[in-house]
């Protein structure tokens, strides 16, 4: 039987990693890219393989998590990529959903290609409670300085090995952090990091290293001799996933931002 035509497409896709043991696909686990998978095979008939642009780790939450697959160029009951979305999402569990469709170029890929990741972390302070945020947001009891944290976070920007913030030993551990930003709304304080790319968990150590510095622990003159990759002092280190979501990946064809730049979110 002859092989259909393809073509290569791009989906951004949504999920709560509450009930995931993360994104990348893993036996005998609930995984964002094997129900991705899993509809997509059984909508086109045939074995479809998705890459993602990152991984996450279970309970890590994306709003703008980008994967790649390739479909019949002709899709079964037509209807062209809007429908194939619809379809999608019809098949798709509740937690996880397509928010957008659209064709790219057969050697568009989702990680190599991406210029930065942006994720967000969320901490509720001083002992508020919103229970229907409890899975997307750290609560906590203390009052953080939050100047501090934002002098810290200041800090941490460029380009360094950030081997201390728990990656196996065996990666390259440089990375380029383009922005750590720390904003405050009343009780709560978000946590933006945009890195070309991250370690495993380094977002969730980098947030518990500044959460150090917002209870007093840590001078934000300090971060420079605790980053020391020589010390891994912060090694296994890590706030719960629950507040972590990847908001987007930035591509060079619909930005212009390059690594002299910083990324607006």
């Amino acid at each position: 039987m002859a092989t259909r035509a393809q073509r290569s497409v791009r989906a951004t896709i949504e999920y709560d990693g509450s009930a995931f043991a993360g994104s990348q696909v893993q036996p005998n686990a609930r995984t964002v890219q094997g129900e991705l998978e899993t509809a997509l095979n059984r909508l086109i008939g045939e074995r479809t393989r998705v890459r993602l642009a990152g991984r996450t780790d279970a309970g890590v939450h994306a709003t703008g998590q980008v994967a790649a697959f390739r479909v019949p160029r002709v899709i079964p009951r037509g209807g062209g990529l809007p429908e194939l979305q619809r379809r999608l999402n019809a098949a798709l569990p509740s937690d996880l959903a397509v928010r957008a469709l659209r064709s790219v170029g057969p050697q568009f890929d989702p990680r190599r290609d991406a210029l930065w990741r942006v994720y967000r972390y969320r901490v509720r302070m001083n002992g508020t409670r919103q229970p229907l945020e409890r899975h997307r947001t750290l609560e906590i009891d203390d009052r953080l300085d939050v100047a501090a944290m934002q002098a810290a976070a200041a800090r941490m920007v460029g380009e360094r090995d950030f081997a201390a913030l728990g990656s196996h030993a065996r990666d390259r551990t440089v990375r380029h952090l383009a922005e750590v930003r720390v904003t405050r709304r009343g009780d709560l304080v978000e946590i933006r990091v945009t890195a070309n790319a991250f370690l495993r968990r380094m977002v969730r150590s980098l947030v518990a290293l500044l959460l150090e510095v917002g209870r007093g622990r840590l001078a934000p003159e300090e971060v420079d001799e605790v980053l020391d990759p020589r010390r891994r002092a912060l090694h296994g280190r890590a706030v719960p996933a629950r507040g972590l979501v990847l908001e987007r990946v930035v591509y060079r064809q619909v930005s212009q931002i390059n690594r002299k730049s910083q990324p607006s979110s």
